[in-house]
């Protein structure tokens, strides 16, 4: 199947890849810090082993258990030894390019896999899981490692169960708008007590909210706030919100627009 020989192909590429990297790693390693090639003795093995962790660090990992393994049954001396290094890598890649040519197809293959492609994908598109304080939009970086959370378009916060404290109604700004002004929000992480929206930072740490007076609500949340208000209202126990007149007018089509503009989405 023209499926299984693309897989094959793919792992002889990256076969190719690691042998060529461990090749290369076991060359410099035959040098010292100053460049001068190793001496041809047994203790030079030691360091010939030690200088290729160092170059092969970011790329396979070697632990010290399997080197002082190694280390213990190595009789040869230094380029003896790193000539018979370089013939079996040649020979391993020979053995599995065969191995790979009768390999087996892409589902046996894909179960074989310490990470599934599955479960790595899932965590790039759903994220991970964080939700911002305010609007509940959830965090854009995916699943990889982050130091802060963020979103490239924040909604309106009635629409995470924000609401005024005097008149219970969903409240319709952004969460950008007001890191830039000088209101003030409380909730159950402030204790009830009130903080400024400048200073939310002191409160969740974890999340990047640029402060940005001119953004507003891309017409996508805009529109679905107008639509659905009243039973956000209704979900949430509070008031609709006082949303723009000007936000009455979008369509859906408008809508659907804003938000491929919002994610750069195009037809």
């Amino acid at each position: 199947m023209s499926e299984d020989k693309a897989l094959c192909k793919l792992k002889s590429q990256n076969l190719k890849v690691i042998v060529n990297k461990i090749k290369d790693a076991t060359e410099r390693a035959t040098k010292g810090e100053d460049g001068v090639l190793l001496p041809d003795n047994k203790e030079s093995i030691t360091e010939l082993i030690k200088n290729m962790h160092r170059h092969l660090t970011k790329d396979i990992s070697l632990s010290e258990e399997a080197e002082k393994t190694a280390l213990f049954q190595i009789q040869s001396t230094c380029h003896p030894f790193k000539e018979s290094l370089i013939k079996s890598l040649s020979e391993m890649n020979e053995q599995l390019e065969e191995e790979f040519s009768k390999s087996e197809d892409i589902t046996e293959t894909v179960n074989k896999l310490p990470t599934k492609p599955q479960d790595e994908l899932f965590s790039q598109v759903f994220g991970c899981g964080q939700q911002c304080p305010f609007c509940k939009v959830p965090c854009e970086a995916g699943g990889k490692k982050h130091e802060k959370h963020h979103a490239a378009v924040h909604r309106p916060q009635g629409l995470g169960r924000y609401r005024m404290v005097d008149s219970e109604k969903l409240v319709e700004t952004l969460c950008t708008t007001d890191v830039n002004s000088a209101r003030k929000f409380r909730c159950a992480a402030t204790n009830g007590e009130w903080q400024p929206y400048k200073e939310f930072a002191k409160i969740y740490p974890d999340w990047l909210i640029p402060p940005d007076y001119t953004r507003e609500a891309s017409d996508y949340w805009k529109y679905v706030l107008v639509k659905y208000n009243d039973r956000f209202a209704q979900e949430y126990n509070a008031k609709p919100a006082d949303v723009p007149e000007a936000w009455r007018s979008i369509t859906r089509e408008q809508a659907l627009n804003g938000l491929k503009e919002a994610f750069n989405i195009k037809d």
